[in-house]
């Protein structure tokens, strides 16, 4: 794991622990994990296959959703300046108010997925 995790690549992403924690098996790589990664992220892997992956990788909490908790992680992790909690809450609220199609307050997969496929910046 602490091979993986200081790889170039690896060692200046904000979400490192979470991308060793999915694609890796009891905290240990295999030769076919890091590959998996490796064809994740490289820039001819197939968009559905991003998708897939970075849900599970902004699933902090692994209930099957992306909720205000989870996204609050990620807004802390992508945020350099420690932005004020009413900030992050305001930030929050607006992905889940422009991404929430049943208004059950958390992102399915299949939310995630359109949010997702609708954003020109994710899959660069």
């Amino acid at each position: 794991m602490d091979q993986v995790s200081s790889l170039p690549a690896l060692r200046v992403n904000p979400f490192r622990d979470r991308i060793c924690r999915v694609f890796s098996h009891d905290d240990a790589f295999s030769f076919e994990d890091v590959r998996g990664t490796a064809s994740v992220f490289s820039e001819q892997a197939c968009p559905s296959l991003k998708i897939e992956y970075a849900f599970r990788i902004y699933d902090f909490n692994e209930n099957g959703f992306i909720d205000e908790e989870d996204l609050r992680i990620i807004l802390q992790l992508l945020d350099r300046d420690d932005a004020s909690e009413d900030l992050l809450t305001d930030l929050s609220s607006h992905v889940l108010n422009e991404s929430d199609l049943d208004n059950d307050n958390m992102l399915s997969f299949s939310e995630s997925e359109h949010a997702m496929a609708r954003s020109p910046d994710f899959m660069n």
